[in-house]
């Protein structure tokens, strides 16, 4: 073995020790402050031993197959740290650029003397707060959100507000079209929120204004993240309702323990070194079979409906799940839901 090689086996050995125990420990230290407890950590160590087992059997590859070591696969991997976006909802939303001109007044939902965005500022700051304290590198955003921003991660955090009775809770949201490392975000965050919070889940509240924010649209906007940025926006209650409110404004940190928590979890599970998990699919358009199809808001059998749609209709695909087509119906944005597969035909061209 030639010296040159020896030095790069010995630096990828090397590697994977400090970056797998090191980032351990760091997240090991954070889950204990969290309160999560020793399953997640147990999980969470398999995790982090099957990266650095990973590595090392890379470091392990016969001496004619050893590949020079490159600076930029091993800095995502995970000797740099992950970075995140958490972006203050609302904050500083008269600052927005022209191409957002329309939205600078959206200030927010206010009850009294409670507005959203002072709750969403500070529930922002303590998850970025507990994210730093794991090692992960964050950027604390506002309402404007760099042109192309890529990261890790980007959470955008949010408060509902709503005049009708009966509704609370929290509900968290992908983008129209999202990656399989968005929908794993989604539901990290999905899991451990409830679980600090004690918040009900607000199940049919989600709306198009979520699924089509400004800052997941790079299409429309330069100032929104890139399509491979994994994503999601969580409304983290109502601050309309008071048994809501007064864990927002009362106990902030645990809404942001259960933001940080959800977050940790799903990047230490996730492989950045898997181009296919930030690939955002796209989809033939679709008609609807027969007379009508039920639209109905979960994939899943005994759904709560949330309309029907006559035979012909034409919809977008946006994602697929066993045996059932999330679709937005054509030219109404408003109408969206999950279809069965068996209730549509491919009609061809691209959504």
């Amino acid at each position: 073995m030639t010296e040159k090689k020896a030095i790069e086996k010995d630096l990828c050995t090397v590697a994977s020790r400090k970056a797998s125990w090191g980032f351990f420990d760091r997240v090991a230290v954070f889950l204990f402050f969290l309160g999560i407890g020793i399953p997640l950590g147990i999980q969470l160590h398999s995790t982090l031993a099957l990266r650095a087992g990973l590595l090392r059997r890379a470091s392990e590859i016969q001496e004619n197959h050893l590949p020079s070591l490159q600076p930029a696969v091993l800095t995502a991997y995970p000797l740099a740290p992950w970075r995140v976006g958490i972006q203050a909802g609302h904050w500083k939303i008269d600052e927005l650029p022209e191409e957002l001109w329309r939205l600078r007044s959206s200030a927010g939902a206010i009850f009294g003397v409670y507005k959203e965005v002072d709750a969403n500022l500070e529930i922002a700051r303590r998850v970025t707060e507990y994210l730093r304290s794991a090692g992960v590198q964050v950027d604390l955003l506002p309402a404007t959100v760099p042109p192309g921003y890529q990261a890790d991660a980007f959470i955008s955090i949010h408060a509902d507000g709503a005049n009708r009775p009966g509704v609370r809770g929290w509900k968290i949201s992908n983008p129209w079209r999202s990656s399989e490392a968005s929908r794993k975000l989604l539901d990290a965050v999905a899991h451990s929120y409830p679980l600090f919070t004690g918040l009900p889940e607000d199940r049919y509240g989600t709306t198009y204004n979520m699924r089509g924010y400004y800052a997941f649209s790079p299409h429309r906007f330069r100032h929104a993240i890139t399509s491979t940025t994994p994503a999601i926006i969580i409304e983290t209650g109502f601050v309309t309702v008071a048994r809501d409110r007064d864990v927002l404004f009362g106990a902030p940190d645990s809404v942001a323990r259960g933001i940080a928590a959800g977050v940790m979890c799903y990047l230490s599970r996730h492989d950045p070194l898997d181009p296919s998990l930030l690939v955002v699919r796209t989809y033939p358009v679709m008609r609807v079979t027969g007379e009508q199809a039920e639209l109905t808001f979960h994939p899943e059998e005994g759904a709560k409906v949330a309309g029907r749609l006559e035979g012909g209709t034409l919809v977008r695909p946006v994602h697929r799940e066993n045996g059932w087509v999330e679709v937005i119906v054509w030219g109404n944005y408003r109408r969206f839901g999950w279809v069965r597969e068996t209730d549509l035909e491919i009609l061809g061209g691209s959504s």
